[in-house]
This record gives structure tokens, C-alpha cells and sequence, in this order.
């Protein structure tokens, strides 16, 4: 039993690394880098993205919300751990995203900073975006990957979750 749990482990992580070997990393700030499946444009100040063969649309975007908030840091990233603010940063995400319908936000942590994944739906044209947010020394990544109906999902997990965090 344990060799086929490990082997499943091994396999697992093994298809990980082969789907991010030709990945273009994209360096967001100089603590946050990301993984494009190719090198995405630079769209505004903030914000990179990709559209890839089968329209599904890749983006990184940053923003320091601390700084905007005009709260410290160390304090913002204990109210970045709470359900109220969460709430409120749905609200706030929901009203810049009006044609999708946006799940609740899930509270995760990330090593040691706090992230917030969703979803939503957007039943006119057919598409699902996906999202991971998150939170270091007050500035906010937020990854997003649309998908439309029909097409695969093969990247849109690597591409969420295959960020890093330098000190």
C-alpha cells in the first residue's frame, strides 16, 4: 500500500514538473513571480496576460492595497486573515467583475501568507474564471484563468499554483 501511494506521489509531482518545464516565468515584482504557459504581454502597469490557442485568457495582476488602504502592513495581514474582510474583498471583486457570478471566497494559507481562491461563472458568453488572490507584505497577486465551456482544464491548476515567493 505504501509503494502505490508513493508511487501515485512521485507521479503526481513528476507531471507537475514536465508541465511547467517550457513555462515562461514573469516576474510580477521582485518578490512575486509567476508561470505563464508562454510569455504573456504586459497589458498595464500591473497586470500581464496570455490568450492561448484554445481562448482561455491567463492573467497576473498586483496591486498595494496596504499602501491604498492606508493601513500598516503587519496589520493588514492579519485583517487579510479575517471572513469580514474577505467579504468586503468579494464585494469589492464582484463589482469589477459584474458578468461573472462569483463563488464565496475560501480562506487558505500559503506557506505563511494568506490566499483567497474563487470562481465564477459567466453564463452569456459561455466561460468560467478562476482565481487564486493573494497576500504578501500588503500588496495583493491576484492569478485569474477564464476557461470557456468545452475547452480543457490541463493548465488552468499549474498556472494558479505555480507562483513563487522570493524574500
Amino acid at each position: 500500500m505504501r509503494k502505490i501511494i508513493l508511487s501515485c506521489f512521485i507521479a503526481f509531482f513528476t507531471i507537475g514538473a514536465f508541465a511547467q518545464k517550457n513555462w515562461a516565468k514573469q516576474r510580477l515584482t521582485s518578490r512575486f513571480t509567476a508561470s505563464f504557459p508562454a510569455a504573456p504581454s504586459q497589458t498595464a502597469s500591473t497586470t500581464f496576460a496570455l490568450k492561448d490557442s484554445t481562448s482561455a485568457i491567463y492573467t497576473a495582476t498586483y496591486s498595494f492595497i496596504a499602501k491604498n488602504l492606508k493601513v500598516e502592513e503587519r496589520i493588514f495581514e492579519k485583517l487579510a486573515a479575517t471572513n469580514e474582510f474577505a467579504g468586503e474583498f468579494l464585494s469589492t471583486l464582484q463589482a469589477t467583475l459584474p458578468q461573472y457570478s462569483l463563488e464565496k471566497l475560501q480562506l487558505k494559507q500559503h506557506k505563511n501568507y494568506v490566499n483567497y481562491l474563487t470562481s465564477g461563472r459567466n453564463e452569456t458568453e459561455k466561460k468560467t474564471i478562476y482565481m487564486n488572490i493573494v497576500f504578501v507584505d500588503g500588496v495583493y497577486y491576484c492569478l485569474s484563468c477564464i476557461v470557456p465551456d468545452g475547452e480543457k482544464l490541463d493548465k488552468k491548476d499549474t498556472f494558479l499554483n505555480a507562483f513563487q515567493i522570493t524574500k
